[in-house]
């Protein structure tokens, strides 16, 4: 049972325009997910350096995971911060933090 879609995005080599701007690529892979709740073992070690964990995000089939390191989840954007790949048998359980907008 799925709760919802992430969008995972790995950002590739840019490209330029006319004028030698800087265009990001970015390639978005669709994938159903099942929040989970961020251990709090997890959450204190992740605190000692730095890290704010405020999700796990499971998905059962790990194929779709090609190591990006952020993804978007119900408007929200996030890091991935730590994979587990024990999770499950075929699935893999992605440990997030949320981003903050500097602005």
């Amino acid at each position: 049972m799925y709760d919802g879609i992430a969008i995972l995005k790995k950002y590739g080599t840019p490209t330029f325009d006319a004028y030698g701007n800087a265009i990001p690529t970015i390639e978005m892979t669709e994938v159903f997910v099942q929040p989970r709740s961020v251990y709090a073992s997890e959450f204190y070690d992740a605190a000692q350096v730095g890290l704010k964990p405020s999700i796990v995000l499971y998905m059962t089939n790990r194929a779709d995971y090609d190591g990006q390191k952020t993804l978007e989840y119900e408007g929200r954007e996030y890091s991935v911060i730590r994979v587990d790949w024990k999770a499950q048998r075929d699935g893999i359980s992605l440990i997030c933090e949320e981003k903050v907008d500097n602005g």
